[in-house]
């Protein structure tokens, strides 16, 4: 059984490159002129309908914030709209990323194959290049950023055994059930929460000062009130393009100044997305959450059923998906601050919660997974 705090993350996220390991470098194009509107009156792209199961997040939701029914349905047929026709309306992917809290970014495999089942390759040879589209991604100054929670994840896994985990990376099943990685607010302290980080914590060295996240960042999160985000990197790394159990991401739009959990998405500006037939040559990159309430973040995904083909049974769905903390170097707003101490918080104690979370564990395929 998961513990209770490492379920609570989940529930709701050396730099030293040898030519080997080495990214072919991607450029971002620069927004030198605008977009035509009628590409952009047309971002909007219907690519499939499918079946989305929101009745884990309705409980979790019912659970910890006394809210019925958030999602109008339990289980219902969704449009999916095409990610890459939305990227291709926006002028690069850090508009994409910074407009709608999802983005797909070119990433070409290394010339040495990455052993992603095990923790020192991907530390060695896979971090520096999270690293290179974050600084591309995010041009403000970034004081710290760590990498924790590396999952394989595949229709054919199962989840790992925890003393397997020190030396390689944990596997899981996919999750066909709408989740998001990390609901912020329900912890108590920072603290509580960065102990998380810690304790899945995959080493890098380029900006994080001491062994310990709780000491690099807690001060100016409390008291330098420095905006932090939490990004997920989600990557192919089957041989093939992706068509079994895709990604799908929810980009939700809310009316006023409000975020979650204080208010439900508006179901006509929100949206579900999927980038088809993504390759090992990219990454897609969402936001779980950002503390400036007027970005696009906490974005409830999970991995949705497509038409099946016959030559599909053979390629079945293997990915690799990291967490990413970022703290920048920008204080945050009174009005636009959602990790403020009134902020709202679950009605079930951290203990109760970890109780629910495990149970409700059963019903998410393999534990977890997108």
């Amino acid at each position: 059984m998961m513990s209770a705090a490492a379920f609570l993350s989940t529930a709701l996220v050396f730099l030293y490159i040898t030519q080997s390991c080495s990214f072919i470098c991607v450029s971002f194009t620069s927004p030198s002129s605008p977009i035509p509107m009628m590409q952009r009156r047309n971002r909007h792209t219907m690519y499939t309908q499918a079946r989305v199961d929101y009745s884990a997040a309705n409980e979790y939701i019912q659970a910890h914030y006394n809210i019925s029914q958030y999602f109008h349905h339990n289980d219902c047929i969704e449009t999916i709209h095409d990610g890459r026709r939305l990227q291709e309306s926006c002028h690069n992917e850090r508009e994409m990323l910074k407009e709608n809290g999802l983005a797909i970014v070119a990433s070409p495999m290394p010339k040495t194959q990455i052993i992603w089942s095990e923790r020192d390759s991907v530390q060695q040879c896979y971090l520096p290049e999270l690293e290179r589209i974050i600084n591309k991604l995010f041009p403000e100054k970034i004081i710290h950023l760590s990498f924790w929670n590396p999952m394989m994840r595949g229709e054919s896994l199962e989840i790992s055994r925890q003393r397997d985990q020190l030396l390689h990376i944990p596997t899981a099943n996919i999750a066909s059930l709408v989740h998001i990685d990390t609901d912020v607010g329900a912890y108590d302290s920072i603290e509580e929460f960065l102990a998380i980080i810690d304790n899945n914590r995959v080493q890098n060295d380029s900006l994080a000062s001491s062994s310990s996240v709780i000491e690099d960042v807690t001060g100016d999160i409390v008291i330098g009130r420095k905006r932090f985000a939490i990004l997920n990197f989600w990557r192919n790394i089957g041989e093939t393009p992706v068509t079994q159990a895709p990604l799908s991401i929810y980009s939700s739009r809310y009316d006023g100044d409000v975020a979650f959990p204080d208010a439900a998405p508006n179901v006509e500006d929100s949206k579900w997305y999927m980038f088809p037939n993504a390759t090992r040559d990219e990454v897609i990159v969402f936001y779980q959450y950002d503390r400036e309430r007027d970005q696009p973040s906490d974005l409830w995904h999970c991995a949705i059923e497509v038409e099946e083909k016959e030559s599909d049974s053979v390629h079945r769905r293997k990915s690799f998906d990291i967490r990413a903390l970022i703290v920048f170097d920008d204080e945050v707003s009174d009005n636009n601050d959602r990790f403020s101490p009134e902020r709202t918080s679950p009605v079930l104690s951290f203990e109760e919660s970890g109780c629910f979370c495990d149970k409700q564990a059963v019903k998410r395929t393999g534990g977890e997974g997108k």
